[in-house]
């Protein structure tokens, strides 16, 4: 449980950089951003794992590619529904997201449940 919520606080703390620093994605107040990147590292530490269980025989067939779809899939529909968040383009949501992705990846690798 300790590494689940670690995994949370650090998905949070990561996406909060990527908003604040990446071009093309800009956030109204501090308050949105911080309620912002505590649900994408909930949804990225709770819903992408039960969404890479589901997705497995699919993945097998199109070689990996859908885990990338889902794993930038997660955090976009999270952003999106939230208020106070505006993505000016796809490849700035897109990068933003491929980065947040490849963190919490390797993060995920790094920090396990005990």
């Amino acid at each position: 449980m300790s590494g689940f919520l670690l995994r949370i606080i650090f998905n949070a703390l990561i996406l909060f950089f990527v908003m604040a620093e990446f071009p093309g994605i800009f956030v109204d107040t501090l308050g949105s951003t911080l309620v912002g990147a505590a649900l994408v590292g909930l949804a990225n530490a709770a819903i992408r794992p039960l969404l890479a269980v589901i997705d497995l025989p699919l993945t097998w067939q199109t070689l990996g590619s859908l885990t990338l779809f889902t794993n930038v899939l997660t955090p976009m529909v999270v952003i999106k529904a939230l208020p106070g968040f505006q993505i000016h383009s796809i490849m700035a949501s897109l990068g933003g997201l491929l980065l947040l992705t490849v963190c919490s990846c390797t993060l995920s690798k790094m920090i396990q449940d005990r």
